[in-house]
């Protein structure tokens, strides 16, 4: 089936922008499908819900969309397409095979599908597309709560076969929401849970999580309802509207992120269309950080101080790399599987504080937790 066949069109054609908005550079599917080879950023609109429900099933994408293409440019060499809104199977389990179809189709093209999706499950398909083009896939979910049994995309994600998941992240999760239990066991399959207070006190340290990050899925219910009346669940507690922005920017200037995605807005409980406006920013600001990348990695270029810090006996020294371009850091894990070849390392983003733990004798956290993991 042509890519086409798959995706509705998007009605806007009396829509009229100025030079400097992104609606006047954006090629979408209104009467003519984009060709998406030669973009850098590729929206699709999905729902959560089948074929069977009532109409209308694109309300809330197509509010973001229209808020998103008011926007100003990020810079003059933007290039994003629109495919429109992808065709609701039978039912979300097809949708879902369909969405993971068509992003990979996006990855080995090089070109990075930005999902304005329906329900958080949705980003089961997300990841699910990596299969066969990755073997090692760092996801990253923005939730306030996930669970490892049932039906949630999280433990769909973690029993996923075959299994390429190396890492997966959760930020902004509410202790309240999530029992101990799964917490622990996520926990000890070195996985990264990061608790609401903690991330809104050291926002700035999830920069390094992120810039090592192949998928990002961002569930809109993590915001309050104060930020987010257009939420699917009103949420009193949860990050504010500057803060999401920010970790979506810090998801677009990641030279590894490869995949982005948004869901729960809620069309019917807006007010305003604030919350359309603020998804919208929240795809503007990783678009910024996209235009913005710096090509800032050790692979990259040569640009960078070394640094060797010697723990205490019987533990490896750690090698740290700054980057002259933008000061941002990475360690060298060793790989007890390489013999001795050092072009297997991994080398991991971190912090300058762990650069300091690494100079007190104490081995950063980041650092154990790699290890744990080759």
């Amino acid at each position: 089936m042509a890519p086409e066949e798959l995706f509705l069109p998007i009605d806007h054609e009396t829509d009229e922008y100025g030079p400097v908005q992104l609606g006047s550079v954006i090629r979408s599917y209104s009467s003519e499908f984009p060709d998406w080879k030669e973009s850098h950023l590729c929206l699709i609109g999905v729902s959560g819900r089948t074929r069977t429900d009532s109409a209308d099933l694109f309300k809330g994408q197509d509010a973001i969309r229209r808020e998103f293409r008011e926007l100003v440019k990020p810079n003059d060499h933007v290039r994003i397409c629109d495919l429109g809104n992808l065709k609701p199977g039978q039912s979300t389990r097809d949708t879902e095979v369909v969405l993971a179809e068509i992003c990979s189709q996006l990855l080995s093209e090089g070109v990075i599908p930005v999902v304005i999706g329906g329900s958080e499950g949705l980003a089961y398909g997300q990841y699910a597309a990596f299969e066969g083009i990755s073997r090692n896939v760092e996801f990253c979910a923005v939730s306030p709560t996930f669970s490892l049994i049932g039906d949630h995309f999280a433990g769909r994600i973690c029993a996923h076969e075959p299994n390429y998941l190396f890492n997966f992240t959760l930020l902004g999760y509410q202790s309240h929401f999530v029992d101990q239990e799964t917490i622990s066991t996520f926990k000890k399959m070195y996985f990264h849970p990061v608790r609401l207070g903690l991330l809104r006190n050291r926002l700035n340290e999830i920069e390094p999580v992120l810039r090592n990050t192949d998928v990002v899925a961002i569930d809109l219910n993590v915001l309050k309802a104060a930020d987010h009346p257009g939420s699917v669940y009103a949420n009193p507690n949860g990050l504010n509207s500057e803060e999401i922005c920010q970790i979506a920017w810090y998801s677009g200037i990641s030279e590894k992120m490869r995949s982005f995605g948004i869901y729960n807005y809620s069309a019917e409980t807006d007010q305003r269309n604030r919350s359309a406006r603020l998804a919208a920013q929240v795809l503007w600001y990783f678009a910024d950080g996209y235009y913005n990348r710096k090509g800032d990695h050790p692979a990259l270029h040569n640009e960078f101080m070394k640094y060797r810090c010697a723990l205490d006996s019987r533990q490896l020294d750690i090698v740290f790399y700054k980057s002259k371009r933008t000061d941002r850091w990475w360690m060298e894990i060793p790989n007890p599987r390489s013999l001795g070849n050092k072009d297997s390392n991994l080398l991991i983003p971190c912090t300058y504080n762990d650069y300091k733990t690494a100079t007190k004798g104490e081995m950063p956290e980041r650092f154990w937790q790699a290890l744990q993991k080759l």
